[in-house]
């Protein structure tokens, strides 16, 4: 087989080749033989870069951007709300709308975005003129009601144009009016998240009172951080259980942002499965990410690590020939490495347990099933923890070495396909795993890096 010396690119996904589960990548055994790569931007900070400057009043700078499938949404939907955006080599310039929505042509279509058609639809509800919001079939299963509950509580007027409570939804008018509301926090921060960048642009501003346990509070934290360097005036306590967002005008930002942990996460694997010494461009020292819990993971699996602040270098020494102990960690506040954790777990040599996960029930696909689901397929011993009959984690009683020679389906999810990509690096038979065009959703150099550490790629 030849090595695949293709480019993913947007316009293949514009000719619906993103999904196409008739193609698979084979995926075998391997060591890393080169010892550097780069890890993309980070995707939760551009977008929310993109949107407080797309709301401000002015021009805004957002240097080393991620240019991916869902920031390229995000870009999409505000410029079709008013917003000039300007990609630049290495940086956007953005000329906000100063708050106030202007679109004509009724529909907003966020594809496979939660984030983005949660933004979008808080956003419509301040137009004066009706407005549809909608995604592609990844996103209408996805659930909706609890923000769409909330923002009629404020005033709104929302309608479902299909199934209650999921998208699409048309906002009527724009009567959002602010003021208190509850929400659940154990379902999805961006319910918050969107709530918290539309507050400004109310009369009264918005009260957000969390109750259920807060999970992904780390992405909250980087909204109200983004909203600050606006000029917003938000208060919260200790928990982020309380958010007051007071009613104000977004300023422009000039802001540099810092590499992506989820999917540094990834190499951080490879290189904790394999011996030798490598070398991160890209990674923040300092990051609000809360998947930079990746980092104490491998450092609990023996990795030493040697950060260089002012290149913004991860060194990475790995002595180990294998993994041997028994570890848990607690996902709560960073889900997104579910996968990840489920792929390296199943290397090691004793009790893997990790807990928390259960929010990722509702990402793109259910996560911690599609995992449990896939390594039992390649034999691994890994058990599904539930907490209250809900799917909150899993255990692996892992070894060093697994058969392989497997069909493995992505579940149409980006991140458990390159998390199973991981995981058949180190089988001893290649594996069959589709849905590898979905890298373009937040990784879309995935494979050039995969070819910089290791050297194989193959359709």
């Amino acid at each position: 087989m030849d090595m695949i010396a293709e480019k993913i690119s947007a316009e293949e996904i514009a000719n619906n080749a993103i999904n196409d589960f008739s193609r698979h990548l084979c995926v075998g055994k391997t060591k890393p033989i080169h010892q550097r790569c780069s890890i993309p931007s980070s995707k939760p900070e551009t977008q929310r870069g993109i949107i407080v400057a797309s709301l401000a009043d002015g021009v805004s700078y957002i240097h080393n951007d991620l240019r991916c499938l869902e920031t390229q949404t995000m870009k999409n939907v505000m410029r079709a709300l008013g917003a000039e955006i300007t990609d630049h080599d290495g940086y956007l310039e953005i000329k906000g709308i100063g708050g106030k929505i202007n679109y004509n042509n009724q529909i907003l279509d966020c594809l496979g975005s939660g984030l983005v058609f949660r933004t979008a639809t808080a956003l419509a509800c301040t137009s004066d003129t009706p407005i549809i919001v909608t995604g592609d079939a990844s996103l209408r299963p996805r659930v909706m009601k609890p923000l769409f509950d909330a923002l009629e509580s404020l005033g709104a007027r929302l309608s479902c144009l299909a199934e209650p409570g999921k998208a699409p939804v048309v906002s009527w008018d724009g009567n959002l009016q602010g003021g208190k509301v509850e929400l659940a926090g154990d379902i999805s921060s961006q319910f918050i998240t969107a709530l918290m960048f539309v507050a400004p642009l109310t009369p009264k501003g918005i009260h957000i009172s969390v109750h259920n346990h807060l999970l992904s509070r780390s992405y909250i934290e980087q909204t109200a951080h983004f909203m600050q360097l606006a000029g917003i005036e938000l208060v919260y306590n200790d928990t982020m259980t309380e958010i007051q967002v007071y009613p104000g005008h977004y300023k422009p930002i000039n802001v540099t942002l810092a590499g992506d942990m989820t999917s540094a996460s990834y190499f951080l694997a490879m290189c904790t499965l394999f011996q030798g010494e490598y070398l991160l461009d890209n990674m923040p020292f300092h990051s609000m990410q809360g998947e930079r819990y990746f980092l104490d993971v491998v450092e609990a699996l023996g990795v030493r690590l040697a950060f260089d602040a002012d290149t913004n270098q991860l060194r990475l020494t790995n002595p180990n020939r294998e993994l041997v102990g028994d570890y848990h960690f607690d996902v709560s506040n960073c889900p997104n490495i579910i996968p990840t954790l489920a792929a390296l777990g199943a290397f090691v040599n004793g009790e893997f347990k990790v807990t928390g996960g259960s929010i990722t029930r509702l990402h793109k696909s259910n996560r911690i099933k599609a995992m449990v689901s896939e390594l039992k397929r390649l034999q691994v011993n890994i058990e599904t923890i539930y907490r209250d009959d809900i799917e909150d984690g899993f255990v692996i009683k892992g070894k060093s070495s697994h058969l392989g020679g497997e069909t493995l389906s992505s579940w149409g999810d980006h991140r458990v396909f390159m998390s199973l990509f991981v995981a058949s690096l180190k089988m001893e038979k290649p594996n069959l795993i589709d849905g590898f065009r979905d890298v373009i959703c937040s990784f879309p150099d995935f494979f050039k890096q995969v070819e910089n550490l290791t050297g194989v790629c193959y359709e």
